[in-house]
Parts: C-alpha cells; sequence; structure tokens
C-alpha cells in the first residue's frame, strides 16, 4: 500500500529498537506482535495522530457568527466549568461554546482560540494573561478511605497512609515530596499507593477510596461540597501557582468572547 519494500520496513523497525533501546515487537513464526513497551508506543503514536486530525479538521472548519471557542485543561473544565457553565448558557442562549481540551498555548489568534484557561506563574508571552484566582493544595480522600484507615491527627501521620502520586513532568504540579517538607514534615516519604501521569485519574482513584491525593482548592470544592470528598487533616500549601485567563495579545475579542470574558471573571470572584 505505502510501495516500501519488507526489508525497508524491517530495516525502520531495527533503527526505530536501536534508538529507543528496546524491542517493539515480538518475533514469531506466524508474524510479528507488539511488545509491552510497543503497545505504549503505539498508544502514544495513535493519540498524536488523532491530535493532528482533530487540528486538521479544526483548521478546515470556520466558525460560525455566534460561536466561542474556549481551551482548557480537561480537569478544570470538568471539575469547575462545566458545574457553572450552563449559568452562561441560560443567560446568552445565542452564544454557541465550543469546548477544546488542550494544555499547551502557543498561539490563541492562529488556533482559532478565542479564551484560554491555564494552571501556572502567568508566564505567557504570546498572550495577555489575568489571574482568574489563586490555588492552595489539600490532600483530600473519600470518607470511604477514611472509615478503614487510621486516622490522621498531624501531618506527619500522612507517612503511615496510601499516598496518590502525579508522576513530576509538570513543574506546576506540586508532588508529596515538596508538600510534606513545606509543612515541615521530616523523614522519608513512604512512597505507597499508586502512580499516575494523568490528573483525572488520580482524582478518581481518590473518589474509589484508594488512597490520598493533593488536589488544587478550586478543584476539590465542589466534590467536598457533594461529599464525595473530605479532607483528611487541616493542612494547606499556598501555591505561587494559579488559574489564568488568557487572550490573544493582538486584536479585539469578538462580542460573545467579550461576554463570556467578563463572565469567567465574575464567576471565578463568586464565593465558594
Amino acid at each position: 500500500e505505502l510501495d516500501v519494500t519488507q526489508s525497508a520496513v524491517s530495516r525502520q523497525i531495527q533503527l526505530l529498537e536501536d534508538f529507543l533501546g528496546v524491542a517493539v515487537f515480538q518475533r514469531q513464526s506466524r508474524g510479528l506482535s507488539l511488545t509491552r513497551e510497543g503497545e505504549r508506543l503505539h498508544r502514544a503514536v495513535g493519540m498524536g495522530l488523532e491530535h493532528i486530525a482533530n487540528v486538521s479538521s479544526d483548521l478546515r472548519r470556520q466558525p460560525g457568527p455566534g460561536e466561542l471557542t474556549v481551551a482548557t485543561s480537561v480537569a478544570f473544565a470538568s471539575y469547575w466549568l462545566m458545574a457553572r457553565i450552563a449559568k452562561f448558557r441560560g443567560s446568552h442562549p445565542e452564544i454557541d461554546i465550543r469546548l477544546v481540551a488542550s494544555s499547551p498555548v502557543f498561539d490563541l489568534a492562529s488556533e482559532g482560540i478565542d479564551i484560554a484557561v491555564r494552571y501556572g506563574a502567568g508566564e505567557w508571552p504570546a498572550a495577555d494573561a489575568v489571574r482568574l484566582f489563586d490555588n492552595e493544595i489539600w490532600p483530600v480522600c473519600s470518607p470511604r478511605y477514611m472509615e478503614k484507615s487510621s486516622p490522621i491527627t498531624s501531618e506527619a501521620d500522612l507517612l503511615r497512609h496510601s499516598l496518590l502520586h502525579l508522576n513530576k513532568f509538570d513543574r506546576n504540579w506540586v508532588t508529596w515530596d515538596s508538600f510534606l517538607e513545606s509543612l515541615g514534615v521530616e523523614g522519608e516519604q513512604s512512597g505507597r499507593g499508586f502512580t499516575f501521569d494523568n490528573y483525572m485519574v488520580l482524582i478518581q482513584s481518590a473518589l474509589r477510596g484508594e488512597g490520598i491525593a493533593l488536589c488544587g482548592r478550586r478543584l476539590a470544592e465542589d466534590f467536598i461540597e457533594q461529599g464525595d470528598l473530605v479532607r483528611p487533616i487541616d493542612a494547606v500549601q499556598q501555591s505561587d501557582r494559579g488559574f489564568w485567563l488568557l487572550r490573544p495579545k493582538e486584536g479585539q475579542l469578538s462580542p460573545q468572547a467579550r461576554q463570556f470574558y467578563e463572565w469567567l471573571l465574575d464567576e471565578a470572584r463568586q464565593p465558594a
């Protein structure tokens, strides 16, 4: 189909495995099958190709006159924005909102994004950024976990519990090591529990009663109000990061983007 010989394909596979330092295929009498490492690579490449296809589709389509494109993380959209956006829709039914789940910010205007919400220190040179709200980091867990676990009466007691970790590949995220250090807890961090590379999966694990997670106050408040999560101890780390509202640096906001921008700022000021 690609007009490439089998020997050329085999050569490319060999070069890939040499580059990665692991085998991605298992050679069998009936052909090839993916190794565990190959499965991981296949999923990652598939996600990348899907993202390219989605972006290409977005570039081909033209937004309607009443359409508004808002980019934010899946976690922020799921745990804060979606619980409130119905109020905006009720006041502005003529505006069609298109939510785009994405993390990096390059050039909002060229990507067709009217407004973005991002977590960080406000360092986005290609956008005008206004701080939406600050963030505090809380330990949270489900009531079910507390019922089956030993009581927590001090910060040091956290070391005896199952702690849910997020892989440290984003400097904006707080690790258990840095959190406990900020509280003056000495000693080796136990590391017991699970480690995740996705924030939403981490929170789902906490909701299922599998351990204690670190969560930003703004993303935890609705869960706590509903009784799905509790704070096992009144420990807080004040983060120098926060949630920021971004708009393209050049040009004016459309009328619908301006309405949503001002509504979001007002909504963020509302008491929890």
